[in-house]
């Protein structure tokens, strides 16, 4: 079965503070974007160009703009969990622990109530690092921040997918699926950063759902090979959406976006850093993709 995906995502690395082309830029990120008005600015500009959808974490920034932002009840948000980037930052000042208690700050005492018994029967998995059920946790708590919005679908983290493949652990994925599915009425897609190994290991463990992973003309983070993935989006019947497609800034979009016609891509996610490159490159996107 098929999830009906937008064509056009918004993405949200430069949200988060995060290039792939210099540390400098990464720090202009983390500034700017750390204002909500500056997200509200450039998810404007993606919406006049009839974008529809965006990724995001649940940084407070991004929170703060989807509530600011007036178009928000028209956008499908596809919320990636865990919060990896933000977890890493804070795990590495406050310790695991103080990252996810970190997190209850925003909550309301309704929220707060509802996790109650159930988060504080959590901690003793927390500290042994019991990877299962920190997992069930982080997607509760994690979607908290996402109960009130439209949602298109739950992404897992890149990070958590590559655990579970290089664990060799399908319960990782089969329990995020069946969660986001039974509990919460959503799609559940996977994010990775090994597309090439990871989309032969689901077949062999039989889990089929979309699957968010870099494609572009310079094979930029496209592991093992451009040529093996390219092969594995014409023949593997996986739903894909593409990310990375400017290859981390290296392709312009007038450069980037024809190496996707010929491919079987069912969405393209960009990350967004400026509202002058919110209306280039949707508006290039839209004209070379024809969407």
């Amino acid at each position: 079965m098929s999830v009906q995906l937008p064509k056009l995502i918004i993405g949200a690395n430069a949200f988060e503070g995060v290039s792939y082309i210099a540390r400098s830029q990464s720090a202009h990120y983390l500034e700017h974007f750390a204002k909500a008005d500056n997200v509200v600015a450039v998810l404007d500009a993606a919406y006049n160009t009839g974008v529809r959808a965006f990724t995001c974490s649940n940084t407070p920034s991004v929170m703060e703009a989807l509530q600011k932002f007036s178009h928000t009840p028209e956008m499908s948000i596809f919320p990636v969990i865990p919060n990896a980037y933000e977890y890493a930052m804070e795990a590495s000042e406050k310790g695991v622990l103080g990252a996810v208690l970190s997190k209850a700050k925003g909550f309301s005492m309704y929220q707060k109530l509802k996790l109650g018994l159930r988060a504080l029967t959590k901690i003793k998995s927390v500290l042994t690092k019991d990877v299962m059920d920190l997992l069930l946790e982080l997607l509760n708590f994690e979607l908290m921040s996402f109960e009130k919005l439209k949602l298109g679908g739950v992404i897992l983290h890149g990070q958590v997918t590559d655990l579970a493949l290089s664990s060799h652990n399908p319960d990782i994925l089969g329990i995020f699926q069946e969660v986001i599915r039974d509990q919460f009425g959503q799609e559940p897609i996977l994010a990775t950063h090994n597309f090439g190994s990871l989309v032969p290991q689901l077949m062999e463990w039989k889990i089929k759902i979309p699957i968010m992973a870099a494609m572009n003309s310079k094979g930029f983070m496209m592991k093992p090979s451009r040529e093996e993935c390219e092969k594995l989006v014409a023949e593997s019947g996986y739903q894909i959406l593409a990310k990375k497609v400017l290859a981390g800034g290296r392709l312009t979009p007038e450069e980037a976006f024809p190496y996707l016609l010929d491919k079987k891509i069912d969405a393209v996610v960009v990350g967004i850093g400026s509202v002058p490159e919110a209306y280039h490159t949707f508006s290039v996107a839209k004209s070379i993709l024809k969407f």
